[in-house]
């Protein structure tokens, strides 16, 4: 049997032991386990986890093309002001887009109310024969940039927050629904990987899209790969006791003073549309049955305007919160 003692080793040159950073002070968040308290270098995850609640409240509670503008702005500047280097807002804009352009379809060819006749499908063509009216139109517009805004709102979970941060975001009675959704995150951005490597992968061997069928040299492999990801994550997640007992974290973020006014910001924005929904007040713009001007009230522009609040919060010269 060898044994194997213990030795200090002095370094011969000053490359040879890198300097170790201070760790910073302690702070205990479970038995026998201490998580360091993280510098704060932006807004903590539950700040954000807060903000995109409230966007979305604000988005889905009201039908005026005015305020749901608003709230897409809002998040549209929040999100090029924080956005990571390295990561791209461009496909989901293009999701987004594709998203309203859908809905405003659907609109105009499934309902046939208003005044303003854009065209008449023939009456004997299923669900889209009738008028196409202006009408129609301009409320698909309104739905659509409902999705616009309500996309742009969750989008700092992904595009901002790494999945782990998600996870640290969610009380803890939510722990393990916050664990599937940033799973599902990592899956999400995995699958594109794949795709690209596969199709790159194809290309080299002298593969050339064809038709439908030909993608099945892309897909399946894309298909196959994804499992077997998936299965090697559920052994990794068992073997590190998953479910076991209660999760800890290595480093916990302190709030700051930005923390606390970017959540008062949105929930009191949130709190505006939920209080005049409930008090029946005139917040919804409809089109039918003849165009008219969307209401326009002071408190609510004010709501939405809050929830630009963590646009100003970022540091100079930060990065953003990337791990």
């Amino acid at each position: 049997m060898t044994t194997v003692s213990r030795t200090s080793v002095e370094p011969t040159s000053p490359r040879a032991v890198a300097p170790v950073p201070r760790a910073t002070a302690p702070v205990p968040v479970a038995a026998g386990v201490t998580a360091a308290v993280e510098p704060s270098v932006g807004l903590a995850p539950r700040t954000w986890l807060i903000w995109s609640l409230a966007a979305v409240t604000v988005a889905l509670s009201t039908a005026n093309p005015v305020y749901r503008m608003l709230v897409a702005l809002a998040a549209l500047d929040v999100l090029l002001t924080w956005l990571p280097p390295g990561r791209r807002i461009k496909p989901l804009v293009a999701a987004a887009l594709f998203a309203a352009g859908f809905a405003v379809l659907i609109n105009v060819l499934a309902s046939h109310s208003g005044v303003h006749v854009l065209a008449t499908m023939p009456s004997d063509w299923p669900l889209v024969g009738g008028n196409l009216t202006v009408e129609t139109l301009a409320f698909g517009g309104v739905l659509g940039l409902g999705l616009v805004a309500a996309l742009l709102a969750v989008a700092p979970l992904s595009l901002i927050l790494e999945p782990h941060d998600v996870v640290d975001a969610m009380p803890a009675p939510l722990e393990r629904t916050g664990i599937a959704v940033a799973t599902s995150l990592n899956l999400v951005s995995g699958i594109g990987r794949t795709f690209r490597a596969v199709s790159d992968a194809q290309r080299m061997r002298g593969w050339r899209p064809r038709g439908l069928r030909s993608w099945n040299e892309v897909l399946v492999p894309v298909i196959l790969t994804c499992i077997e990801d998936s299965v090697l994550l559920a052994e990794a997640m068992e073997a590190r006791g998953f479910g076991a007992g209660k999760r800890t974290s290595y480093a916990v973020s302190a709030w700051s003073r930005w923390d606390v006014a970017v959540v008062i910001a949105a929930l009191a924005g949130m709190a505006v549309f939920v209080g005049l929904r409930l008090a029946g007040a005139p917040i919804d713009w409809y089109p039918y049955p003849a165009l008219i001007a969307p209401p326009v009230a002071p408190l609510p522009l004010v709501g939405c305007v809050a929830l630009a609040l963590p646009a100003l919060a970022r540091p100079r010269g930060a990065a953003g919160r990337t791990r």
